[in-house]
């Protein structure tokens, strides 16, 4: 009965492997999930990380936010608190246990309009509302500019306080509408569709307000509101909330701007580089027209030399001036001629003298002269090299002699003043051996080797 339980060894996984198995299917399988539930057992660590777990009426589920992602949400996370997370499952396979790598946390309200943001940006992003080929390029210098913001809002002040410290000047316009509340989408579809917008009537239409909550910017996520941006004839720019804040209407539009001030930076900046550029162009037409000017001027002054130089009388004295130059250049011709006649003439004078038997006789006896000389210093000198080497060889010799070497202290040591005694094995005790020094010879007795 044990051996049919027995299962196909080959079908048997150990702990690791099956876990390593659940872990590579549960972190590919919700690599990105969105998940509500209750805060509870909320831990905060001294590196940041806070573990807690997200449950409901019938399970729960660990979760962690690291620290780096628990710095920038906009909130701090409580037990008891209803929340939408995003992140991915993880599997720590020492354990065996799996969490929720959590990335962004909403609050449950926020949540609900988080999920209705998403479906929305999919289903325009789908449709291609979002692509850049519907993107127009901004008008390089945009004269008038519609604004469509509340009038009373700070968004639309510090836009126009920007634009007139950077000096714009265009005409603005505003488009009154509200920004928030069950009304603002009408309103501000209501502006982008106005007969001034679709007529043209701006070269840019500006769509801003301040920040808020997901709650307060919910109009500028509206499906209608996105797609009259989208279909706006004139290039528009989104410039709604703070840096982090991104709404629909700003993948809608052509350009978006980070905030209401950004935006007109935007547009004042492309007025400055537009005016910095025909300052440049002004400048290089001035240089043009200069260097054109001094051109012509230089040409006039040939022309003039021209007609001077042509003028009869002027050629009368150019053709004397000529003659003159020509007389001038015939006489020193002939003076060079004759000088060059004379200079080879003595040339051949000389060569004739120096072929002169007795120059030639007087040259010889002065070579053999200043040979002879030659021989007698050279041969003075090999006398004195040899002498010297002699005298160096003949001191060398007398320094090697037997005689000179006992004169530096050496002794030659003999026994039976015969044999010589080269080592000190060959001296035994109680014998005697005679040193001969260079003045005379001694006998000793030796008493001990060592």
């Amino acid at each position: 009965m044990d051996s049919l339980l027995q299962p196909d060894a080959s079908h048997v996984l150990a702990v690791s492997d099956l876990t390593r198995d659940i872990k590579s299917i549960l972190e590919g399988q919700f690599d990105q999930v969105w998940v509500q539930g209750e805060v509870s057992n909320l831990r905060a660590q001294s590196s940041g990380h806070i573990y807690f777990s997200l449950k409901d009426s019938n399970s729960q589920l660990p979760c962690v936010l690291f620290a780096r992602d628990a710095a920038s949400q906009s909130f701090d996370l409580e037990d008891g608190m209803e929340v939408l997370l995003l992140g991915a499952i993880s599997v720590y396979q020492p354990h065996g246990r799996y969490q929720l790598i959590t990335k962004i946390a909403i609050k449950s309200g926020e949540g609900r309009l988080q999920l209705q943001y998403e479906k929305i940006k999919r289903q325009l992003a789908g449709e291609g509302l979002f692509d850049s080929s519907c993107k127009q390029a901004l008008p390089i210098l945009p004269q008038k500019i519609g604004v469509i913001t509340s009038p009373t809002g700070a968004a639309v002040r510090d836009f126009i306080k920007i634009l007139k410290r950077r000096n714009f000047f265009g005409e603005i316009t505003i488009l009154p509408a509200r920004v928030q509340g069950k009304e603002a989408p009408l309103e501000l579809v209501k502006m982008l569709k106005s007969e001034m917008v679709q007529d043209c009537k701006f070269d840019l239409v500006v769509l801003t307000r301040g920040g808020g909550s997901i709650e307060d910017l919910w109009a500028f996520n509206d499906e209608t509101v996105v797609r009259a941006v989208s279909s706006c004839p004139v290039p528009t720019i989104s410039a709604v909330g703070h840096e982090i804040d991104t709404v629909l209407s700003d993948y809608a539009a052509d350009i978006r701007a980070e905030t209401p001030s950004g935006a007109a930076e935007l547009i004042s900046s492309m007025q400055l580089e537009t005016t910095r550029r025909t300052q440049k162009n002004a400048e290089n037409l001035y240089e043009f027209i200069q260097n054109n000017l001094y051109l012509k001027t230089q040409c006039l002054h040939q022309l003039q030399s021209r007609m001077r130089f042509l003028a009869p009388k002027r050629q009368v004295e150019l053709t004397s001036m000529r003659l003159d130059d020509l007389d001038t250049r015939l006489k020193a011709a002939l003076r060079s001629h004759w000088l060059n006649n004379q200079t080879l003439l003595l040339q051949m004078n000389n060569r004739l003298q120096e072929h002169h038997p007795k120059n030639r006789l007087r040259s010889a006896k002065q070579s053999i002269q200043v040979a002879q000389n030659r021989l007698n210093l050279s041969t003075k000198v090999s006398v004195r090299q040899l002498a010297e080497r002699l005298h160096y060889n003949a001191n060398r010799l007398q320094n090697s002699s037997l005689h000179a070497t006992l004169k530096r202290g050496y002794a030659i040591l003999k026994k039976d003043e015969q044999t010589l005694i080269t080592s000190a094995q060959s001296a035994h005790r109680c014998s005697t051996v005679s040193a001969a020094f260079h003045d005379g010879c001694v006998e000793l007795e030796v008493k001990k080797r060592k």
